[in-house]
């Protein structure tokens, strides 16, 4: 009887444990093994979203994606490890040692990305259970070279890294979607009707504000001007001055990178700076018929001379910006409040964001903070002690050529998600600078520094340009380079009622000392050739 009773006690206590570890099993960790379960007889496919595609002006397309796959590797599911690297070593071509040490050393990893139908087929092929593969899409860019500082690229996830991709990521990206198959022992898996599934969501089209044929006629020019003048870089612009939309943005370097130096590099602009001297002075009564003596071509300030190209004598100060004098310049400073001035600097966008839609925008800044002495106040009137990058000195001369307003810099034109319209760009002014007939007034000058002085070289018949040279030295271990320099031109036209503005930077050209043979030729090479696509009149003449 007792021995009863001890095996009913132990019984008890039998079904006691294991209807106990049942419950446990169960209910308490039953999220656990329903995992386990989902990932054997389970398998998530993620569906990626289409990215944007990016066009030009007139719809044709700059960055589009195409479906392909990526395949990937999880290396414990594999039965021979030794043949499975011979094998893939064989279709992705990399090195068989490199392959052995993924597969004995890591959970999992990509064994090539971005491939064709064809090339998937092949892997899948082998049977092996540890290979996967997984939809993807691969960007694809029109000329990269002429965009590739505007467009940017892509990383392996279709993630925006750089420019314009970087810049509207989100907008272009999309959402994915997903969809889960029944997985069988055998390792084939089929659709499953009461499984979850989700539709990837494509991402917006953006449509640019640039010209795809203006673009190319600007990358052309510059690229044979760095070529031929042997520089570190080439950066240009095109811009409807009466709007502010960015017709064609090209930056190349010698070094080969896609770095957008229009936007995110600064310098001094040198005598095109002049501009703001030159509105500064009409604004507070000083006319440009005034007569200045330039002593000599050279003035001295504070123990610093101050040099003319050559003597000028006695000159107006309208003739003063034709021959680009800086004794000038520096003799108006004298008469100039700093306060004022550096307002004027400001209205005019120089050390101050455009607001362009673009990543890595740069400011530009006066070299001293605080007051200026004598000599740096005059050396700013012609360029000096300021830098700025090529959109924002381009940006103050579409105030002139706008009739005084400044417009904030336009790139992207519509945002459309399949055929519906999300964003429509419409010009938008900053403020007002100048009087319209000071603008005009200044207009007036800057064509005759193309008829007949410094910027002779951009001159072409029939035609009334207004544009305006600049020769900086490049500053070196904190001196003044007697070697290296920065030219620039920035010039309109028809200058009446402008149509196109376009601004020319090179960077340490080896040949070519003044921006007069630089940087003006460039200016006349690429206007001729935006005049015959547009079949204007005097594009022959």
């Amino acid at each position: 009887m007792k021995a009863c009773r001890v095996l009913h006690s132990l019984l008890f206590i039998i079904s006691l444990i294991f209807f106990s570890y049942l419950f446990y099993i169960q209910c308490l960790k039953s999220t656990y093994y329903r995992r386990i379960s989902e990932k054997w007889h389970q398998k998530m496919e993620i569906l990626c979203g289409t990215r944007g595609n990016i066009y030009d002006r007139n719809g044709v397309a700059l960055a589009t994606s195409e479906p392909c796959f990526s395949v990937f590797c999880t290396p414990r599911y594999t039965r021979d490890k030794n043949t499975l690297a011979e094998k893939l070593a064989m279709l992705s071509q990399r090195p068989l040692s490199e392959l052995k040490q993924l597969i004995n050393e890591k959970n999992f990893f990509w064994v090539e990305t971005k491939i064709n139908t064809e090339k998937k087929d092949r892997y899948l092929e082998l049977k092996d259970p540890s290979i996967g593969v997984v939809n993807d899409l691969k960007r694809i860019y029109t000329m990269p070279d002429a965009f590739g500082s505007i467009i940017g690229r892509c990383s392996k996830d279709n993630r925006g890294l750089e420019g314009i991709e970087l810049y509207f990521d989100e907008i272009l990206r999309g959402k994915s979607g997903f969809v889960v198959y029944q997985r069988e022992a055998t390792g084939d898996v089929f659709p499953y009707y009461s499984y979850p599934e989700k539709n990837p969501e494509p991402g917006s089209d953006l449509y640019l504000t640039m010209d795809l044929q203006i673009q190319t006629i600007l990358f052309t020019h510059l690229k044979e001007c760095l070529k031929e003048k042997v520089a570190d870089v080439a950066s240009g612009l095109v811009l409807n001055p009466q709007t502010g939309e960015i017709l064609a943005m090209a930056n190349i370097s010698k070094s080969g990178n896609f770095r957008n130096s229009a936007i995110c590099d600064e310098f001094e602009p040198g005598s095109t700076f002049k501009i703001v001297a030159l509105a500064f002075s009409l604004i507070n009564g000083i006319s440009e018929k005034e007569i200045f003596d330039t002593e000599g071509g050279k003035i001295k300030i504070n123990g610093h001379t101050i040099h003319d190209f050559k003597d000028y004598g006695a000159i107006t100060l309208e003739r003063a910006i034709v021959h680009s004098s800086n004794v000038v310049m520096a003799k108006l400073s004298r008469r100039f409040n700093e306060r004022d001035f550096m307002i004027m600097v400001k209205d005019f966008g120089f050390t101050q964001l455009s607001g362009i839609e673009f990543p890595g925008e740069i400011t530009g800044r006066l070299l001293k903070r605080g007051k200026l002495n004598e000599i740096e106040f005059a050396t700013l009137m012609f360029g000096q002690g300021i830098t700025c990058n090529l959109l924002q000195l381009a940006f103050a001369y579409q105030a002139i050529a706008n009739r005084g307003v400044l417009n904030k810099p336009l790139i992207v034109a519509q945002i459309k998600k399949r055929t519906k319209l999300l964003y429509q760009a419409e010009p938008l002014k900053i403020r007002r600078v100048l009087d319209e007939d000071i603008a005009k007034r200044i207009t007036n000058i800057l064509c005759q520094v193309v008829e007949a002085g410094t910027g002779v070289e951009a001159k072409i018949e029939g035609m009334r340009i207004a544009g305006k040279t600049g020769t900086a030295q490049k500053v070196v271990d904190g001196k003044y380079s007697e070697n290296e320099i920065v030219a620039t031109f920035v010039g309109y036209f028809p200058a009446d009622n402008p149509e196109y503005l376009i601004a020319i930077m090179i960077d340490n050209p080896q040949k070519g000392q003044w921006a007069s043979t630089i940087t003006a030729p460039v200016f006349k090479q690429i206007a001729h050739r935006i005049c015959q696509i547009r079949n204007f009149e005097y594009a022959y003449k």
